[in-house]
């Protein structure tokens, strides 16, 4: 999803709550439209944007330089709070439009947060880890003054991760002695101040999501208007039938590794019959077996070949990347990069629920068509919330020293993701608008951010 595609939608928001749903803030009085536009066009912008290049000298004597960036985008219910990404496809534009998303994303998911983003634009396959120390540290400088445990607390992202975030807390440590810094930023190891269960939370949470709907559509347990019967039906006849659930999903980093070991050991029969990464996908009509898989997958930093397979015992065919978009399946989930399914491959899906794990893998036109075919999408900005959730948790846990154990966590964290599905899908279930999930999301989030800024005297 681009920043211009996230503005529309916001606007899209704004025009809905002004010409349609007039019944949302009606207690606002005869100023109520004009102070719905100003909001809008408040999260239109960006409070700030931090730029520079990071330079380093590398291990053979050369200069390295990296563009950076952070983007604060509105703290209207927070502190900034969003992660850094380490990856080739870091830029300004990126960086900003995922700024809005956690805004939104933090909003929905009733954190004290609001929504910041932060990125370097490096390959960290091409450096050695002591690189890619001096880059975190290098960036923690460039941001010393705009970061901080009660100001901007970033966390990990796309090629980043505890590591970084323990190398990035004792820079900033240095940086400010005398100072709170334990909270500066979440994510960090265990040891040095992080939450059990943080490493396996967004996948966890993603796959919570998810079966959540499975289970209330199933059961009868939520009202479904007329409009929405067929789907009603579609999910619940996943659910009734007597084999397990088929799953695909695509890529297989840290939040893919962790939904697909939640699905194997899944109380409702699931079978994985295709997991992809950048270099392939493995496909198996009679499934695959994700604790053989994920080890595999953690030693080598890819997926298995045929030769590879045969030795680990699984029976599976090695296809192309993208064949796991479109493979028989009951359930897509996607978690690898974005613009994953447009127009050129919309019509192949053959999913009923497609889950975004990641951040924006369905682009505007795709996930209109695919709303006019009945499937079900759960869209990022409420499915991957586990991983925020509990980086949450790990902020609170700085502040009071309480020590949870990591069952108690993860338990924590899907009752919180239970609680924000129930409201998202009983409002999508029963809208009388027809509205999709993705924009009943940044409807609901939309509403409690201007609610704040209003009440918080920055709409008046």
């Amino acid at each position: 999803m681009t920043e211009n595609t996230t503005t529309r939608l916001i606007q899209s928001v704004v025009d809905h709550l002004v010409e349609t749903d007039t019944d949302a803030l009606n207690g606002w009085g005869e100023n109520r439209n004009q102070l719905i536009q100003v909001g809008g066009d408040m999260l239109k912008g960006v409070d700030k944007v931090i730029s520079g290049d990071l330079r380093i000298i590398k291990d053979d004597g050369t200069v390295g330089t990296y563009p950076a960036f952070r983007v604060q985008h509105n703290n209207a219910c927070g502190y900034y709070k969003g992660g850094i990404r380490f990856s080739t496809g870091v830029n300004q534009a990126e960086v900003t439009t995922l700024s809005m998303l956690m805004t939104l994303k933090n909003a929905l998911h009733h954190l004290p947060y609001g929504g910041g983003k932060g990125g370097v634009h490096i390959d960290v396959r091409k450096h050695s880890k002591r690189e890619l120390r001096d880059v975190s540290q290098a960036y923690v400088r460039l941001l010393k003054n705009d970061i901080g445990p009660y100001l901007d607390i970033p966390a990990p992202d796309v090629g980043s991760g505890e590591e970084v975030m323990d190398w990035m807390t004792n820079e900033y440590k240095a940086l400010h002695p005398n100072e709170p810094f334990i909270n500066t930023f979440t994510g960090k190891s265990i040891a040095n101040g992080g939450a059990k269960g943080r490493s396996e939370s967004t996948g966890i949470g993603t796959f919570t999501s998810y079966l959540y709907l499975l289970d209330i559509l199933t059961n009868d347990k939520i009202e479904v208007n007329e409009a929405h019967q067929s789907v009603k039906e579609s999910v619940k006849a996943i659910g009734k039938k007597d084999e397990p659930v088929k799953l695909a999903i695509q890529g297989f980093g840290n939040l893919s590794q962790a939904s697909a070991l939640a699905a194997y050991n899944c109380e409702v029969p699931h079978k994985i019959v295709a997991i992809s990464d950048s270099r392939s996908t493995l496909y198996s009509e009679n499934g695959l077996d994700p604790e053989v898989l994920v080890p595999f997958k953690q030693k080598h930093d890819r997926l298995p070949n045929e030769s590879e397979l045969k030795e680990l015992g699984i029976e599976a065919t090695v296809e192309d990347p993208k064949a796991v978009l479109t493979v028989d399946c009951d359930v897509l989930l996607l978690g690898a990069i974005e613009n994953q399914i447009t127009k050129d491959n919309q019509a192949d899906i053959k999913a009923t629920i497609l889950v975004e794990g990641a951040n924006g893998p369905i682009d505007r036109d795709a996930d209109d068509y695919l709303e006019s075919q009945g499937k079900v999408i759960i869209p990022d900005v409420l499915a991957n919330a586990g991983g925020v959730t509990v980086s949450y948790f790990e902020w609170r846990q700085g502040n009071t020293n309480e020590d949870k154990s990591k069952e108690e966590i993860l338990n924590d964290m899907n009752q919180r993701m239970k609680d924000v599905s129930h409201e998202v899908f009983s409002a999508y279930f029963t809208s009388e608008h027809g509205e999709s999930m993705r924009f009943l999301c940044f409807k609901l989030a939309f509403i409690r951010i201007i609610d704040v800024m209003k009440r918080t005297g920055k709409l008046i």
